[in-house]
């Protein structure tokens, strides 16, 4: 029965393996449990894996033992009891420490003990300098964590690795064989191993490493940087999607408009994926033409592919759709139509003046905003219809109907109205402009944080105490809008924190009422002020937000009334600021 085993494992039949090794456990322990728990791991059955590793460490306590045990724990997530035991099999000082330290840095990773988890790869890395993919691991270490960081580590390793390259040519350095995978049995069966040659590492470089620095650069906004990194890889990157990709975001936030659109469209011709094509999007909406913007709302249907869970029904979506590409806009004259919400609050409320245009086509409008935004649009409406009869047909639901015709997202009635870019701004938003307050000392509102914006590729968020320093030698009360972000942030006693007393959007309505001017960041209460018609200032990072427009001359197409202003230093920011509020509430 051994030999049936040994047959099967090291033909790769790891079923089989297991079947056989499961059937011997009584007659032979050791050799059963040993490939039992192998097999398991080879094809994925970490369950077994563990059960297996268990048995056979408790029956011979040997260190690849331990160590294969410690992996079936790490997979299973059992992350504490796995690194303990790494640990202490480390004390052994045995002939597999090096695979230990791999095994316990991966772990260290994993669990986010990155510091711990760089000191053993560099243990690593001096015993084998030229694993090439264990470089790779070190490098990304803090790809997603710490993007200085991890620019540091991919220039220490693009400096070694130009050493060796100038070592191969001088003939200084022998090419040799190097393991290229830190994978325990591969590296034991010596399945990966490859010459290095000139020639590989300047192929690794150029298509693998410096495509990184050249992301990392662009997430740090060091644009130029990256954008002279990325031309000087295209010839060795014409078939890497994610590649054009990358170059296509950094070229749009250089204000390279029509070079992005077609590293958007180079990327889309190597691979068809959801991201690319809501980015190009973006890219097509920020432009702010009516071609541009025709092309945009049809490509950012795209988004649905990632809001399976926020899609009321995709079911529904897709006869929606098919019926719109048929016959237009007319298939839905005189239906009743359900308007779901997929995207967040300030996407709900800008693109919420559409729906007068869906009113005129529609028989019925059957509206379904998120929840805590129910009460404010059911009474907004309910007043509306006692001025005027443009939302008649038009009714607040808080639950979805059973009965409708067709459904649509919100952030599709651009494209299923076929409403064009000009005429955006000429509709009307359900919600009333709010009087202008008759306060003898004018109440600013500031907005500066928001969770949302921490991970962005793009800035929103603002300092506090750049907003204190700015608004501070003005004669006016301040009253924060702030919800979340304030933990163990004391405001100052002048300024009136009303974030603690805003439940849901109405809540937010009623205490924006005596508001003269609202200084906010790109946020929902910004969207929301402008659509109450209070003068707003939306602070704008140097890169942001397609909504904005382009970067060299922001404008919104939503809120023509929006002032924006984009950060530049400090001290010219805070003058701007000063000038633009002294200005709006002196109107």
């Amino acid at each position: 029965m051994l030999d049936k085993i040994l047959y099967h494992y090291y033909n790769e039949d790891y079923h089989k393996c297991l079947e056989y090794s499961e059937a011997y456990l009584e007659q032979d322990p050791k050799n059963a449990l040993e490939y039992a728990m192998m097999a398991s791991f080879k094809i994925g059955d970490y369950i077994k894996t563990l059960h297996y590793a268990k048995q056979i460490f408790h029956l011979c306590p040997s260190s690849f033992y331990g160590l294969m045990l410690a992996k079936a724990l790490l997979f299973n997530k059992n992350f504490n009891d796995g690194i303990s035991l790494l640990e202490e099999l480390l004390q052994r000082q045995c002939f597999l420490k090096d695979e230990l330290i791999l095994e316990l840095a991966f772990a260290y990773q994993n669990i986010g003990r990155l510091e711990e988890a760089q000191r053993l790869y560099k243990i690593a890395l001096d015993k084998d300098m030229y694993n090439l993919d264990l470089w790779k691991n070190y490098a990304e270490l803090y790809f997603k964590s710490n993007f200085e960081k991890a620019l540091n580590a991919h220039n220490e390793l693009c400096d070694f690795i130009q050493i060796m390259i100038q070592k191969l040519q001088k003939k200084e350095l022998i090419e040799k064989k190097f393991t290229n995978g830190t994978n325990l049995q591969d590296r034991l069966e010596e399945k990966t191993q490859e010459n290095l040659t000139v020639f590989k590492m300047q192929e690794y470089l150029n298509t693998k490493i410096l495509p990184q620095k050249a992301y990392l650069l662009f997430k740090l906004l060091r644009l130029q940087e990256s954008l002279t990194l990325f031309e000087s890889l295209c010839e060795y990157n014409q078939d890497n999607a994610q590649f054009w990709q990358n170059y296509a975001k950094v070229l749009e936030l250089s204000a390279h408009y029509q070079d992005a659109y077609n590293a958007y469209q180079k990327a889309l011709s190597l691979h068809p994926h959801a991201t690319y094509q809501f980015d190009l999007a973006y890219l097509l909406m920020r432009m702010g033409e009516n071609d541009n913007f025709e092309e945009g709302k049809r490509v950012y249907e795209s988004r649905l592919f990632y809001a399976h869970n926020e899609t009321f029904s995709p079911y529904h979506y897709n006869k929606t759709i098919q019926a719109f590409n048929k016959e237009g806009i007319q298939v839905f004259k005189d239906k009743q139509i359900l308007v779901f919400c997929e995207q967040g609050f300030g996407d709900t409320i800008m693109y919420a003046r559409c729906l007068e245009k869906l009113c005129q086509i529609a028989s019925k409008v059957l509206f379904a905003p998120q929840s805590l935004m129910y009460e404010m649009f059911k009474n907004q409406v309910k007043e509306l219809s006692k001025q005027n009869d443009m939302f008649s047909n038009l009714k607040i639901l808080k639950d979805f109907p059973k009965e409708f015709d067709y459904a649509m997202p919100i952030c599709s009635l651009p494209l299923l109205c076929d409403i064009k870019l000009d005429e955006i701004s000429k509709l009307h938003t359900p919600l009333i402009a709010l009087e202008k307050p008759k306060n003898k000392k004018k109440k600013i509102g500031i907005f500066w944080f928001t969770p949302n914006a921490a991970n962005s590729d793009l800035l929103r968020n603002v300092e506090f105490e750049f907003l204190i320093y700015a608004l501070k030698d003005l004669d006016l009360d301040l009253v924060s809008f702030q919800v979340e972000g304030i933990d163990g942030l004391n405001l100052p006693d002048q300024i009136e924190n009303r974030g603690v007393q805003l439940k849901n959007w109405n809540d937010t309505v009623y205490h924006l009422k005596d508001i003269d001017v609202m200084v906010s960041i790109d946020s929902a209460i910004a969207h929301l002020s402008l659509a109450l018609d209070i003068p707003t200032i939306v602070l704008l990072a140097p890169r942001f937000d397609w909504r904005w427009g382009r970067f060299e001359n922001p404008k919104s197409y939503f809120w023509p009334k929006a002032n924006l202003l984009t950060f530049s230093n400090e001290e010219d920011t805070k003058k701007q600021l000063q000038n633009l509020v002294q200005n709006l509430i002196t109107k």
